[in-house]
């Protein structure tokens, strides 16, 4: 019983640990803030002034069909931006070729991909 209870414990774990996003330091990184002082965009037009990239976030592949682990990826590409201080961050769904299996074609799956950015300050587009 004790070793059903600790084989199931590891699982969870394992499954928590492969869920978390990979994150690619780009840029320098600043001190932590909130989540919720992180604005997420799904463009770059959409920004608001000129920044520079610090962080590169990928997840995992999950069934497109899984809206839940879309949001939680989503939830988890913007609580990384903000460990690392970004200013924003935006965020792509990202489609994964279809691989064929044993019983064909496997359904679709996509992944999060995202940019933190920080906003740079005091930028002079004058020609030098």
């Amino acid at each position: 019983m004790r070793n059903g209870f600790l084989f199931t414990v590891l699982i969870f774990l394992a499954a928590c640990a492969a869920s978390t996003p990979d994150i690619i330091q780009v840029g320098p990184w600043f001190p932590a803030r909130p989540a919720k002082d992180v604005p997420v965009f799904s463009d770059r037009e959409e920004t608001l002034r000129p920044w520079g990239a610090i962080a590169i976030i990928h997840s995992a592949k999950f069934s497109a069909e899984d809206k839940s682990a879309l949001i939680r990826q989503k939830n988890l590409a913007r609580k990384l931006a903000a460990d690392v201080g970004a200013d924003g961050i935006i965020i792509t769904e990202e489609t994964s070729a279809g691989e064929f299996g044993s019983g064909g074609v496997q359904a679709p799956e996509i992944f999060v991909s995202a940019l933190a950015f920080k906003y740079v300050v005091n930028v002079s587009t004058a020609a030098r």
